[in-house]
């Protein structure tokens, strides 16, 4: 039996898909270089600061929930300007939820607000400084 064709024919299947790979990715745009590169990498490694700063304090933050109310305990060590919760819900961006408070006091929030589910909770704690704790918790 003679292959010859066979073999020429997967030849030049295979010539055909590197020529259609390679006329694919020059059409793409990808930058790698922005004009604003240092601004924005001072901003994320205040990010990256952020968090370094807030994971010394992430055991003393509580969460908790008592008679429908969803409460965090914190250490009384800590005094800042505001705090800022950021609860995401990973499945649902729809059900994610913000809430800022002035002071270092946290008020209890009603669970009512909240899709039943796992969030991801970032606390952010200002004062002279920005502190970030990181918890993943279910409602």
């Amino acid at each position: 039996m003679n292959f010859k064709y066979f073999i020429i024919a997967i030849y030049l299947i295979f010539v055909a898909l590197i020529v259609t790979m390679v006329f694919k990715s020059c059409g793409q745009n990808i930058d790698l270089e922005t004009k604003n590169y240092y601004a924005e990498e001072l901003q994320y490694q205040t990010k990256i600061d952020a968090l370094n700063k807030g994971n010394q304090y992430a055991d003393s933050f509580v969460v908790y929930e008592d008679a429908g109310m969803i409460k965090l305990k914190q250490a009384s060590s800590l005094a800042c300007d505001s705090i800022k919760l950021v609860f995401k819900k990973p499945d649902n961006a729809k059900a994610d939820r913000s809430f800022v408070f002035k002071g270092s006091v946290i008020e209890p929030i009603s669970k009512s607000n909240f899709v039943p589910g796992v969030y991801g909770l970032n606390i952010y704690l200002y004062s002279k400084d920005i502190y970030q704790i990181e918890k993943k918790i279910k409602l």
